[in-house]
């Protein structure tokens, strides 16, 4: 938990340097300005997309734990999906991995079992990502070479990972490795948790979630930018929330702070929108998305831990 802390303080301390520095340059006078033009009663409503967001990817989860036999609670599984969302602010998000070591804590299962379901959680998140903003970069002709090259090498990967008689050879020989070797079994045996996650049908269809999950977040930024009045469409809202996304991940920073409020200010200002409220519809939207998730993943920590010492206290009563 220590370590935990210190994460999130290192995030609330990135993003504060961040956007600072974007107040300064945009003007805080400026700022205030945009803030009072917005109606703060859609905020709500975006709140609830993000969290319907939320809710698919859990759904998705709990698929995956079925998948690989995991049996848990499903109000067990719920805490530790949004338990994970703390972690929103690692680099990659795989600081998710958090939800490996609670599963561990709940019920004894090992992390190299449930831990594939995160690896594959972040490739196919990607990819939906990807493949939406795809479209949109074809449509409006911006950024195509940077979207093409990345679906093309995560989608590879996907690919290798879904097909055993590839990938099983590489990792026999990166086992061999002597650093790697003493972990060689558990590596096989990830993957073959892996390869049941990525069947034609487990991928296909959660591929297809995660795109309706990723596309309601974006459509919350439509409602911002609609509510400041502006020309962007639900179209263009959904391509420039996706490559923003996709440019923050890339960068491998917490959070993808930075290069994801810079790319998606920059794409609004492109739109002809104002400086001040392209980055306060950018601030808001990374508010009720990265900094909401973390939010509501703290009580999701308290519930696991206030179940997990009451199931703990059960188990010595029977005993």
């Amino acid at each position: 938990m220590k370590n935990l802390q210190k994460k999130i303080i290192i995030g609330i301390v990135i993003a504060a340097v961040v956007y600072l520095a974007f107040s300064l340059y945009v003007d805080f006078d400026n700022l205030i300005e945009a803030f009072g033009m917005f109606n703060f009663l859609w905020f709500p409503l975006i709140l609830l997309l993000s969290f319907a967001n939320y809710y698919l990817r859990f759904e998705r989860w709990h698929y995956y734990l079925n998948i690989l036999k995991i049996e848990l609670p499903r109000k067990i599984s719920f805490a530790i999906f949004i338990g994970g969302l703390v972690m929103s602010i690692t680099p990659g998000k795989m600081g998710e991995l958090l939800k490996s070591y609670l599963i561990k804590e709940y019920n004894g299962t090992n992390i190299h079992k449930s831990g594939p379901i995160i690896l594959v959680e972040r490739l196919s998140d990607f990819v939906a990502l990807l493949i939406v903003a795809m479209i949109g970069a074809w449509y409006f002709d911006f950024g195509r070479a940077i979207v093409l090259i990345t679906l093309i090498v995560f989608g590879a990967i996907l690919v290798l990972l879904s097909w055993p008689k590839a990938a099983l050879p590489i990792l026999h020989s990166i086992g061999k490795v002597k650093i790697l070797h003493s972990i060689s079994e558990k590596i096989i045996v990830a993957y073959d948790h892996s390869y049941k996650l990525l069947r034609p049908f487990p991928l296909l269809s959660m591929l297809i979630l995660a795109s309706i999950a990723w596309m309601l977040e974006a459509f919350g930024l439509y409602i911002i930018l609609h509510a400041f009045n502006t020309p962007a469409t639900f179209f263009w809202s959904t391509f420039i929330y996706s490559f923003s996304s996709i440019v923050g991940g890339l960068s491998l920073l917490p959070g993808g702070i930075g290069p994801t409020e810079g790319s998606l200010t920059i794409l609004l200002v492109r739109t002809e929108i104002p400086l001040n409220i392209a980055f306060v519809s950018t601030f808001l939207i990374r508010i009720a998305t990265l900094w909401f998730a973390v939010f509501i993943g703290i009580f999701g920590l308290i519930y696991f831990q206030r179940k997990v010492v009451h199931k703990k206290v059960f188990e010595i009563d029977d005993q």
